[in-house]
């Protein structure tokens, strides 16, 4: 898995430009390397989050966060694809382990993070998607996530129209 840099600014992720990714944005990045792991070999949570605690990434990214996503990801998968699996159009256990792994990520955010506005999450998971997943796979997370967001957070879509 390697990142291309897209240098955008955005909220909750990029900084200006020449500061690098925030740290939420960071922790966002090493959870999707861990249940990537996860799902294509089947490691121990503890293990994997070892494993990342050694990526150079780790010391700039928001721990509380990258382990929250990534134990609620992986010790939860079963409840969030059940979740999930209303608004996908084939199963999520169909779709690329990079998809999977950023749908599963989104869930736990969407569900722990009622702060974090679904815009953000949702802008997140497709730029992972973009960078590490299939060409067109951010249209299939997109989708999914966006009715998603509608159907757990009414409220923010409820008061951006009026």
């Amino acid at each position: 898995m390697q990142a291309e840099n897209g240098g955008r600014a955005e909220e909750g992720g990029e900084r200006k430009r020449g500061r690098g990714p925030s740290r939420r944005r960071l922790a966002r990045e090493l959870a999707l390397r861990g249940v990537y792991e996860w799902l294509i070999s089947g490691h121990d949570v503890t293990a994997i989050e070892r494993g990342l605690r050694e990526d150079g990434l780790f010391a700039r990214a928001d721990h509380e966060l990258f382990l929250e996503l990534l134990r609620g990801a992986v010790l939860e998968a079963e409840r969030w694809r059940k979740a999930l699996a209303p608004f996908a159009r084939r199963g999520i256990e169909e779709v690329t382990p990079i998809e999977q792994a950023v749908l599963l990520i989104a869930a736990v955010e969407f569900d722990r993070h009622p702060e974090t506005n679904h815009r953000v999450i949702l802008d997140e998971a497709i730029e992972l998607t973009k960078r590490y997943g299939a060409e067109e796979g951010f249209r299939f997370v997109n989708g999914v996530l966006d009715r998603f967001a509608r159907a757990v957070r009414p409220f923010e879509f409820e008061h951006a129209q009026g």
